[in-house]
């Protein structure tokens, strides 16, 4: 019975340290938009994987890079860029799923004495699904992803780089897009 209380109480006093010494974990983002539109409308600009320019206001410009890759430019200081590859397309589900390949470091810090780049977002693993349907006469854009933060290590976390930063980086893109998009259908 001793040694059994022992171990519970090894395993107590170790286990907070366990707990703590992980790097990030998935979080996932998940934003709807009802818009007074057509789902056939909607998505006539949404399932356009080449023109999210048209529509997201923070997009400068989107090149294809081949069917299935394009190349975002992002309007803001310096022009990074995010590189996304279209996984799956389904025109008659108005549904797609693409994942960010690559994106620009936009700077450099030097944190716990090694470089940690700043990327366009501050995610990495992003996997996204877009989907459009019918509803009450009008269509329900769903925009969901999931990621990690792009500080891998464990923590201490720079500025910038945590769960919540990488949560709010998305829920912006998102709540950003889909509010412009609804302001452009409902004209």
């Amino acid at each position: 019975m001793k040694k059994l209380l022992q171990f519970f109480a090894v395993t107590l006093a170790v286990l907070p340290m366990v707990a703590s010494a992980h790097g990030p974990t998935r979080q996932t983002v998940k934003e709807t938009i009802f818009i007074n539109a057509a789902p056939a409308k909607v998505w006539s600009l949404v399932g356009d994987f080449k023109s999210i320019d048209k529509w997201h206001p923070a997009i400068a410009s989107a090149e294809m890079l081949s069917d299935t890759e394009r190349k975002l430019t992002v309007k803001a200081d310096g022009n990074p860029t995010i590189t996304e590859k279209l996984e799956k397309l389904d025109n008659d589900k108005m549904m797609m799923i693409y994942k960010i390949e690559d994106m620009s470091v936009v700077k450099t810090i030097t944190f716990n004495s090694k470089d940690t780049p700043y990327f366009t977002l501050p995610i990495n693993n992003y996997k996204s699904w877009l989907s459009v349907k019918a509803k009450d006469g009008g269509s329900e854009v769903t925009w969901k992803g999931k990621f990690y933060r792009s500080f891998l290590d464990n923590p201490p976390v720079p500025e910038g780089q945590s769960d919540s930063d990488a949560v709010a980086a998305v829920k912006g893109v998102y709540t950003s897009g889909l509010d412009n998009l609804k302001a452009m259908l409902e004209k």
